[in-house]
């Protein structure tokens, strides 16, 4: 890596990928559930079982808790230091879009860190406090170090760091997210063996380098323990996780997460996704992708090339591969695709042509605009559930302007471009805070009460309220995905009850429990409603958003 490269790569990382993610509070639900679980282990001491608000949570392997517990640790207990671990996330994803470019003979492989960096998908993911950031940058990490490794062996070079390095950004995948990493990674090798088989000593190198011992002890090593012990002081969790977190999410809708209800648009799911979240590099990354089969077939100068010709093969797999089983799975959310974003990227950059770059801006200005125009739209469609549509005409306007710049390219220069397009990155994450951010954060309701309020949350189960409240809440109609963690819990119904004409009853109890306390309900808006005139008036309101409403009990 030169001094250039490096320098690019850290300025990319510093902007675009750290400091957008100090600027705002925790979102509902998925960032109050995913720092709250980090707190609870810095407040209980034990860093082995994760619990979500007192009880247990065995969804997830836990290397991202204690990542952001690290963080909290030194840096406070707020949104920001939870949500540091997006940078470690947003860093291995750079670096291994790089990488990969670089390997494939990309002309300009910084392109490609820019590309996965900005586009649509990667990074509003890469902003948000969930697994799927991090699950994703240890995967294109190990992807890339496993290339490295497997074209220094063909090339007679040493090869043991980077196969070491793969298996170790695999086991941070494992203990991200789980089994899906050795899925992926697994059908990886496997189906990029055609592409390595007419050449002996390339076959060699990759077989040798997916089957390491060291690398598979190193796996072992960084992985085992957690599942071993957790699973001892937590009788249960094995089958938990393994069974229901991991095959019944695959093959079954229990979760209600299925794309569609119609099977044909359900399989096509991700790449409706995929067709907006790439922008506006979706010209770009679809020539890279046309590109790809001709010199797979032999064609073009470097086609007869074995050791390349796996290398193109492997990334395209890399892509392929992830796209096919997420979407056979029963279980789709828009950010399980971001593993497929890096590669794309790359392939695009390698397949790039001199002389082509003004064809390609055109194309990319259109997709400006059409970002721009989509923003434009939903700032009148959405207006009543935004606080400030006037910031998405705002981004709207930057894009479409960006584009307009693109199509008339006089002085714009590629720094220019990256420049421009960061701005309105930036401009995006401002406008997102601003219009959306006051429905979608309790943190101004929790920091409105005294703190040895007492808290029951009504009709949901707000994730930030324990994090900002610093304390445990009773759930009331709302248990949802902590049903698990209760029906292990010796004391559920001092916790839990699911009859929303229970509310007033719970308060009262915990009223007599500790009178020096007051009682606070939170309430999604809906359930608040539905409380009868009687029960109503036993509640002083002191506070509302579009989140929720805050009442004290009298």
């Amino acid at each position: 890596m030169t001094r250039r490269e490096r320098t690019y790569l850290l300025a990319l990382w510093f902007f675009l990928g750290l400091l957008p993610l100090l600027v705002r509070p925790l979102w509902e639900p998925d960032e109050g559930r995913y720092a709250e679980i980090p707190r609870e282990m810095l407040a209980t001491g034990d860093w082995l079982t994760p619990r979500l608000n007192g009880v247990l949570y065995f969804e997830k392997p836990p290397l991202q808790y204690w990542l952001s517990a690290i963080s909290m640790k030194l840096f406070g207990l707020n949104g920001a230091a939870a949500r540091l671990p997006l940078a470690l996330a947003s860093g291995l994803m750079i670096w291994a879009a790089w990488r990969l470019a670089k390997r494939l003979g990309a002309r300009d492989p910084l392109w490609a860190p820019f590309m996965a960096a900005t586009g649509l998908l990667a990074f509003l993911v890469g902003q948000l406090l969930t697994l799927d950031a991090l699950f994703s940058a240890f995967l294109v990490a190990a992807l890339a170090a496993f290339v490295e490794a497997v074209a220094r062996r063909r090339e007679g070079q040493g090869a043991l760091g980077w196969t070491l390095a793969a298996f170790a950004f695999m086991a941070g995948a494992m203990l991200t997210k789980g089994l899906a990493q050795a899925i992926l990674m697994g059908g990886i090798l496997v189906f990029s063996l055609p592409f390595a088989w007419k050449d002996a000593a390339l076959r060699r190198a990759v077989l040798r380098t997916g089957f390491d011992p060291l690398g598979w002890l190193l796996y072992l090593i960084l992985v085992t323990p957690w599942f071993w012990f957790v699973d001892r002081a937590n009788p249960g969790h094995a089958q938990f996780f393994f069974i229901h977190e991991h095959f019944t999410r695959f093959l079954t809708h229990e979760h209600a997460r299925q794309g569609s209800n119609n099977w044909l648009l359900d399989k096509l799911y991700f790449l409706g996704i995929l067709a907006v979240g790439l922008l506006p590099w979706l010209s770009a990354t679809s020539v890279g992708l046309k590109r790809t089969w001709p010199f797979l077939k032999g064609r073009g100068p470097q086609g007869t090339d074995h050791l390349a010709r796996w290398i193109v093969g492997t990334t395209a797999v890399a892509f392929l591969w992830p796209l096919a089983f997420f979407s056979l799975s029963g279980s789709k959310l828009p950010p399980y695709i971001l593993p497929v974003l890096v590669p794309l990227a790359a392939l695009a950059c390698a397949f790039e042509r001199e002389g082509e770059e003004r064809a390609a801006l055109r194309r990319m200005g259109w997709e400006l605009m059409a970002l721009g125009a989509l923003f434009l739209l939903a700032a009148p469609v959405f207006h009543k559930e935004l606080g400030s549509p006037g910031w998405l005409v705002a981004v709207g306007a930057a894009f479409a302007g960006l584009g307009l710049w693109a199509r008339r390219p006089k002085g714009l220069t590629g720094p220019r471009l990256m420049a421009a397009l960061g701005a309105a990155l930036w401009l995006l994450v401002l406008a997102a805070q601003a219009a959306a951010g006051p429905g979608k954060s309790v943190a101004e309701l929790a920091r409105a009460v005294p703190g040895n309020a007492r808290w029951i949350s009504y009709g949901n189960y707000f994730q930030g309220l324990p994090f900002y409240a610093r304390t445990r809440a009773v759930v009331v109609a709302g248990t949802g995905e902590l049903a698990y963690g209760r029906d292990h819990l010796a004391e559920a119904g001092q916790w839990f009850n699911e009859d929303p004409a229970a509310l007033g009853a719970m308060a009262d109890r915990m009223k007599l429990e500790d009178p020096s306390r007051p009682v606070f309900v939170m309430a999604k808006e809906a359930s608040w409603k539905q409380l009868g005139p009687g029960e109503k008036a036993r509640w002083e309101e002191v506070a509302r958003s579009p989140a929720a409403v805050v009442a004290r009990r009298r």
